[in-house]
């Protein structure tokens, strides 16, 4: 029997309700419920009766439950056999690129420190990996995401541009203004739109696949952009500037397969996660 789906039984007995014991074990509602079914067809009987108003547990669940509780606290307590070993688990995390490095070592910083005689493993977002770091609009949708900071997009050139002596851009402040484009980016498609629709001409002397591309032609001075803040913060050379349109934000958090199980090292830091305050802007 797996163990996985004891554990599963014994989060729905005590919550009695699928969606509270979903979020403490780190999974999907239908995956829950799925595992609960797999659980009663493999003891051939019904654990839970279920309503509108959460999960009852049958007679069948009463008796199982302090069996199984103590399996999984039994298994549970085999880590601190082993304390004194330097390395107990393996958490493995994607990475994309391009995002602020602050921003990541911050989040790094807190993830050893709830897991600090762990091993931490980083690859490429695309690898096999438990979690993966990335935007929200790149998580597929099978997976369940947790936001872990917020940040605006703001108006960037080189500290010798002359619109850097301006405390604020405003939109006439683009017109004929030598501009590099990231064609993915929302936040430079819309505000070549509020140009145009202001009657001024838009100027696109560069394009460029990511955003480091575009920090690069920023450096070389071929024109000016926009960057996620945290990103125009890691070359002193970029300065920043309000600008007088709309704000554009992107959201990164943590994204996970709802299919299976999480690493119980991924469920410790989405438990610790979960209960601190998030959002940097």
């Amino acid at each position: 029997m797996d163990i996985r789906l004891l554990k599963q039984f014994v989060a729905v007995y005590e919550e009695q309700n699928i969606s509270r014991a979903a979020e403490r074990c780190c999974v999907s509602q239908p995956a829950l419920s799925n595992a609960i079914r797999q659980l009663e067809d493999e003891l051939d009987c019904l654990l839970f009766n279920r309503s509108k108003r959460g999960v009852i547990p049958t007679p069948e669940a009463d008796q199982l439950y302090p069996m199984a509780n103590r399996m999984v606290g039994e298994l549970d307590s085999i880590p601190k056999l082993f304390k004194q070993t330097q390395h107990t688990g393996t958490l493995t995390i994607g990475m994309m690129p391009e995002l602020p490095h602050r921003h990541v070592a911050e989040l790094l910083a807190e993830i050893k420190t709830i897991l600090p005689h762990e091993h931490l493993k980083i690859v490429r977002h695309e690898e096999a990996c438990d979690v993966r770091l990335l935007l929200d609009v790149m998580k597929d949708d099978d997976e369940l995401f947790l936001p872990v900071w917020r940040e605006k997009y703001v108006f960037c050139l080189h500290r010798d541009h002359l619109l850097a002596e301006q405390e604020t851009i405003v939109p006439a402040d683009l017109d004929n203004q030598p501009f590099i484009i990231c064609p993915p980016c929302e936040a430079h498609q819309r505000t070549l739109g509020l140009v145009g629709q202001q009657g001024f001409k838009t100027n696109v002397v560069a394009s460029a696949a990511t955003k480091n591309q575009v920090a690069m032609l920023l450096l070389a001075q071929v024109g000016v952009s926009f960057l996620p803040e945290g990103m125009a913060a890691e070359w002193p050379e970029l300065v920043t500037r309000p600008f007088d349109g709309p704000s554009d934000y992107r959201q990164v958090g943590l994204a996970w397969s709802s299919n299976r199980t999480a690493n119980p090292l991924l469920q410790q830091v989405l438990s610790q996660l979960n209960n601190t305050e998030t959002g940097t802007e």
